[in-house]
């Protein structure tokens, strides 16, 4: 595993072993921008679509995939103003973008996880880090929410604990305690 610098100093993003590309990389140039990537994964969970959590989509996965495009396309440049802000000390900044991902992780006291969304009202998009101190985060995974847990929503299910888990043993592995370390 390798720590890639998005934004100096404020979001770093992991790059797994055997991968080309890092997390945040992975998901702003790839998942959540592949328009039949994204068609193919509604179209293969209709029932989702139809729930109480998204059944304002009317089930049609051209809506869906349309709304995490330009949800995707609207948080790149958010996060990087939110970057901007927390350099220069001004609300709202990246601590006010994320969220603790309480539950298993609700009592960790370093290399916190946490949570963020996209910045439509309705976002299916979350991302998932790791807070190394104030403003600094290291994303470890993203993906599309399909339902109110992630227990529950295909493709996150599978991977959002077993991935920050991986990268908190890596990084006390590696003696990271904060970006110093890197």
């Amino acid at each position: 595993m390798d720590i890639v610098e998005i934004i100096p100093d404020r979001i770093y993003s992991i790059k797994y072993d055997g991968e080309d590309t890092a997390e945040y990389y992975r998901l702003f140039n790839k998942e959540w921008t592949d328009v039949d990537s994204l068609m193919d994964f509604f179209q293969s969970h209709p029932e989702f679509t139809e729930n109480d959590f998204w059944g304002f989509l009317g089930n049609d996965p051209e809506i869906a995939t349309a709304r995490v495009l330009e949800d995707a396309n609207k948080l790149e440049p958010h996060l990087k103003e939110l970057a901007e802000n927390s350099d220069n000390g001004e609300q709202p900044d990246l601590e006010d973008y994320f969220k603790p991902l309480n539950g298993k992780y609700g009592y960790d006291i370093e290399h916190i996880p946490v949570k963020g969304y996209g910045v439509l009202e309705s976002t299916f998009l979350r991302l998932y880090a790791i807070r190394f101190s104030q403003n600094c985060y290291l994303i470890v995974y993203g993906g599309v929410k399909l339902n109110s847990s992630i227990q529950n929503s295909p493709g996150l299910q599978e991977n959002v604990f077993r991935k920050i888990d991986k990268v908190k043993q890596f990084l006390v592995n590696e003696g990271i305690i904060d970006k110093d370390d890197i």
